[in-house]
């Protein structure tokens, strides 16, 4: 579906809690259109908008998809998001790409906690919005009541500009505020809000003339894209009410590209600010907002044209990565449905195939004329688990599956603990890690266990001691000999590891100074405690002897290690735990039960500060009691609640909780050996 110009265009995103309809809503207007001819539900897996398997098994949107409707000779590019919290890399990419947004809002549900969070992103990020609420057609729904809620929420601004009728209590029409006569008091609110948005109107309207029905469409445009109105609407999406006043907003009101004026990126050689008009006239400059890699396609990625012509097989150049790209054929999509074009004009929203090196949040354009457009701020990820492939093929494939689902999903990140050699994934939630195992197992065969990560503990000692390490050994011929005396002590917490040789007078030759060392390194890679490595020791070797003959480096090596092991077992050894830096961020009436939470898993609170209408709480918590934090924190504030946690330094372990890590890792060890 082809748009003639860029005026003809509006890009719209769907937002809004789970279950609000977003997904009905697009398959009612594709019925509505003519463009399908038997409506799918989510329920039944059949959606033209749901195409993923994943999303079919779960009766839920999982990933952004683009639906494009004509109306009124009006290209609509509607922008399908999910409305649950695990996914909200998708709604930030929705949101980046269109100029106008919907929040959906359930009938019978009202303000729900991703309204919330949706609408302080639309709010971030200036778009203009409209309500629509859904569901009204479902019985026992109280109208006046929802308008209420709305607006004591959204404030003055939200203003119904149709309202629902019933006949016999069953939901039949919406009118417009303007041809209803006992919605008087709304088409009031609305004349004064058309009038403020231009000076010429405000006059007319204050001198008591009445504004005709074009100055008040006028004027509920420009209140509408500067923020100044969100306007109100009803419907429902199973019955095809209100469908037909909604797209004739879309046509008639919303923000058409072109009237966004410019947008603002760097150009990458100057470092200098650069604008592109919204224009085919200008030159080329493209934004990537979501990548997706088909097992059986490749990479698509997801590309908002601003500026320019972006063509088929044309060669771009990545301002991100700073090279030239090749495109492959660019299609539009609808779902999972590929209309191929030779070129997309500026404002538009197409798919390029086979990139090989863009990914999300890159900027393509013309070599000539550089830009680069800020890139989307992704959520970091808040819940970590361990991978364990079940088989030795799974682990063979896992690297590439992986790479393909990180490609693809900016909110996931794989790491690599060295300490406790897991292989590390996290996501925003269980739900999103649940989803990209089944991904992987679905599209690439791979198959992974996961499990709660082990905790990275490290020993150390308490107490200076001095240690003798002696190994003699005699065969037929050479025989080995070393012997060292070292001096170990603990040091400031984070120092880690010193070493050094007090030796004087040849006791030990020079040259057997390194193996003393290393076998000092290798004996602290396994504490005697829990077996975990040790940490914050300073090591000197102040005295020993040699044998002319039978001494060697081996030797040396093996009475090092053998005298830090002694160390360890005399210097009163103690187990530490990483302690993690947490910021917490949660609404004010979530606090105290937020803050006992974190005292009961034995966190030092910092301090706290308000912002943005937020509480933010700092505090010192040990690793193993955040393990499943993402969790909890989504227990305590209905899933309102954020938080980050960085490594800050390592403390002593509370006697009683070390003894039993200590028994359950001899335990391990026990049934190993067995």
């Amino acid at each position: 579906m082809k748009a003639q110009a860029t005026n003809k265009i509006r890009n719209v995103v769907l937002v809004s809690h789970g279950n609000a309809g977003k997904t009905t809503l697009l398959e009612a207007i594709l019925f509505k259109k003519k463009i399908i001819s038997r409506m799918g539900r989510v329920e039944d897996g059949n959606t033209v908008s749901d195409y993923q398997p994943e999303e079919k098994n779960r009766k839920f949107s999982v990933s952004l998809s683009i639906i494009p409707v004509e109306h009124n000779g009006v290209k609509i590019n509607f922008l399908d998001t999910p409305g649950y919290a695990d996914f909200v890399g998708e709604v930030l990419s929705g949101i980046r790409a269109a100029e106008n947004a919907i929040m959906l809002i359930n009938a019978t549900s009202g303000i729900e906690i991703q309204t919330k969070k949706y609408w302080k992103f639309l709010e971030n990020e200036n778009k203009p919005r409209v309500i629509f609420v859904n569901k009204v057609d479902i019985e026992g729904v109280d109208i006046d009541h929802i308008v209420n809620v709305l607006r004591e929420y959204f404030g003055p601004k939200a203003i119904p500009i149709n309202y629902p009728i019933f006949e016999g209590g069953k939901f039949v029409k919406v009118d417009s505020v303007f041809s209803n006569a006992k919605l008087e008091n709304f088409k009031h609110e609305l004349m004064e809000i058309a009038a403020e948005s231009d000076d010429v109107l405000l006059e007319k309207y204050l001198g008591g003339e009445e504004l005709t029905q074009e100055e008040i469409n006028n004027g509920l445009k420009s209140a509408y894209t500067k923020g100044t109105l969100f306007p109100i609407l009803f419907g429902s999406a199973t019955t095809l009410i209100g469908l037909d006043e909604l797209l004739n907003f879309v046509t008639d009101v919303m923000m058409n590209p072109e009237e966004l004026g410019e947008v603002t990126g760097i150009n990458p050689n100057t470092k200098e600010q650069e604008t592109r008009k919204i224009s085919v006239n200008e030159s080329l400059s493209a934004f990537v907002f979501k990548t997706l890699s088909d097992p059986y396609v490749g990479k698509l990625s997801f590309a908002k044209v601003y500026s320019g012509i972006l063509k088929s097989n044309s060669t771009v150049y990545n301002s991100s990565k700073g090279i030239l790209e090749k495109t492959g054929q660019i299609v539009f999509m609808m779902g999972a449905t590929q209309e191929p074009v030779d070129e997309v004009i500026a404002g538009d929203i197409a798919v390029i195939t086979k990139l090989t090196a863009t990914q999300t949040n890159d900027t393509l354009c013309d070599k000539d004329s550089p830009i680069e457009f800020p890139k989307i701020e992704f959520p970091e990820p808040m819940l970590t688990r361990a991978m364990r492939p079940k088989t030795k093929t799974d682990e063979d494939r896992m690297s590439i599956g992986l790479s393909k689902i990180t490609e693809e999903d900016p909110t996931v990140k794989i790491s690599k603990n060295l300490e406790t050699k897991e292989q590390l994934i996290s996501g925003i939630g269980e739900t999103h890690l649940s989803v990209i195992m089944e991904k992987l197992s679905g599209r690439y065969g791979v198959n992974i266990e996961l499990t709660v990560p082990k905790v990275p503990y490290r020993e150390t000692i308490t107490t200076k001691v001095k240690v003798e390490g002696k190994y003699k050994k005699q065969t037929g011929g050479h025989g080995q000999y070393g012997h060292c005396f070292l001096e170990v002590e603990p040091l400031e917490r984070g120092k880690e590891y010193s070493f050094e040789s007090r030796i004087f007078g040849g006791a030990i030759p020079k040259q057997y100074i390194p193996a003393v060392e290393k076998g000092v390194k290798e004996a602290m890679e396994e504490g005697i405690l829990a077996g975990y490595p040790v940490t914050d020791i300073g090591v000197a070797v102040v005295d020993g002897s040699y044998h002319p003959v039978d001494s060697s480096e081996l030797a040396f090596k093996i009475a090092g290690s053998m005298a830090l092991k002694k160390a360890l077992e005399q210097g009163n050894s103690i187990l530490l735990e990483p302690i993690e830096k947490v910021v917490v961020i949660v609404d004010e009436q979530y606090m105290g039960d937020v803050i006992g939470d974190l005292n009961a898993k034995r966190g030092r609170v910092l301090g706290m500060k308000s912002e943005g209408g937020k509480q933010i709480i700092e505090a010192y918590v040990p690793l193993a009691e955040m393990l499943n934090y993402a969790n909890d924190l989504n227990s305590i504030t209905q899933g309102t609640g954020e938080f980050k946690m960085e490594h800050s330094h390592y403390e002593p372990v509370p006697p009683k909780i070390a003894e039993k890590i200590i028994q359950e890792a001899q335990h391990n060890k026990k049934e190993t050996e067995e």
